[in-house]
């Protein structure tokens, strides 16, 4: 029965897809957009690293009001919905891994993106709903990682406390910690490693591909 299945959750980004390139495109037409100068591409990849778009709009902008900050993530956002999100593509067949996974647990896949875009972009990546549980974006809960409520809200809608994070960023490990659940830490994001293991997660893998080792482990 499902419900005596453990709970997982996954970030999205970076550790099931790859979505660089569509935060960078969405960022810089919502730059544009708002009569701001576009940012070059490897500076703007150097900094999504996992946090929310709004803290990533303040890095390059830091004198934007709060009200043209939110102007341009609603542009950002409706770019990714409307035209980037067709540059998303699966890690090391993520869709099949899930798939598996999912006969012996219960999979919560949680962002620091909106469920829209999340929805969206696994949708091109044709990673289907059976595949997981729940999505669980920002937009649905009170404070995005690094807190912990995303993980609270998968564990609400499971009913049962998570086994474990898998995510490829600070914002991950800092969340899960709060959690009080164990992280295991993929190394396809653009969190540079050594920061990743200063922050001693509990498993450090190459991809997704190396989690189902750790689960058997346990």
């Amino acid at each position: 029965m499902d419900e005596m299945k453990p709970l997982i959750c996954f970030d999205v980004d970076e550790t099931l897809v790859h979505s660089n390139n569509v935060h960078i495109k969405s960022f810089n037409k919502a730059f544009i957009k708002n009569n701001l100068k576009p940012i070059n591409e490897k500076r703007l990849a150097k900094a999504l690293q996992g946090e929310s778009s709004e803290t990533i709009i303040k890095k390059f902008y830091p004198r934007l009001k709060v009200k043209d900050v939110e102007k341009v993530h609603l542009d950002k956002r409706r770019f990714v919905i409307k035209e980037t999100y067709m540059y998303v593509k699966q890690i090391d067949k993520s869709s099949n891994l899930l798939k598996n996974l999912k006969k012996y647990y219960r999979i919560a896949l949680i962002s620091n993106c909106v469920h829209q875009e999340i929805k969206k972009m696994l949708d091109f990546a044709k990673i289907k709903k059976e595949s997981y549980d729940f999505i669980i974006g920002k937009d649905e809960v009170k404070h995005p990682k690094p807190y912990p409520d995303e993980i609270f809200k998968a564990e609400k809608l499971a009913k049962e406390k998570a086994d474990f994070m898998v995510g490829d960023s600070l914002q991950d490990i800092k969340a899960a910690r709060r959690a009080k659940i164990r992280i295991i830490t993929v190394l396809t994001g653009n969190t540079p490693k050594e920061r990743l293991i200063n922050a001693k997660p509990d498993y450090i893998v190459n991809s997704i591909k190396d989690v189902p080792k750790i689960l058997l482990k346990r």
